[in-house]
């Protein structure tokens, strides 16, 4: 009964897996702060209530985190602003495999955003996303250069995607 038990809990451990590849999505926090502002040709003072982040904004960018002769592991990071009477969601980052010319290949990635119906919270101005990608290396390959767009899905203002971030990474060394 005990080897039973055992192989069970075995079995349970061995199919636990970590996805390091899952798109992570925050907050990007506010609160509100008060601020008096003095008219200077009519000298009186107006109040009012302004909101400052308290998380922060990460830029859009592509990184390496390790490098191995096979295998490229980068991260995705940026952010999305949605806040007020427009809420914005990312839905995935699609990769596309873009063109091999020579030694040099082209990887693209679209960060779907998908504008939903309804009004964001007022402590919400937007969102931060990062994504962990393994790439295998082919043999041939010395230059990889990673691009990454905004696809607004269901916005009829913006037709084509936008080229937010682009990082090249050379591997001329691994020869």
């Amino acid at each position: 009964m005990k080897q039973i038990l055992v192989l069970i809990s075995f079995v349970a451990f061995a199919g636990c897996k970590i996805n390091t590849q899952k798109l992570q999505i925050s907050a990007i926090q506010t609160v509100p702060k008060r601020v008096a502002k003095e008219n200077p040709e009519t000298g009186t003072t107006y109040t009012f209530t302004s909101r400052n982040e308290i998380t922060e904004r990460l830029a859009p960018q592509i990184f390496m985190l390790s490098k191995t002769a096979e295998t490229l592991e980068f991260r995705i990071q940026g952010n999305i602003h949605s806040s007020g009477h427009t809420m914005s969601r990312v839905r995935k980052i699609r990769f596309e495999k873009g063109e091999q010319y020579g030694n040099t290949i082209t990887l693209r990635y679209f960060v779907e955003i998908k504008k939903i119906p309804g009004k964001e919270n007022a402590d919400v101005r937007g969102y931060n996303y990062t994504k962990d990608e393994k790439y295998k290396i082919p043999n041939d390959v010395k230059l990889i250069q990673i691009e990454l767009y905004e696809d607004r899905l269901n916005d009829t203002s913006v037709i084509n995607p936008t080229h937010i971030a682009q990082h090249t990474f050379n591997f001329f060394a691994k020869l």
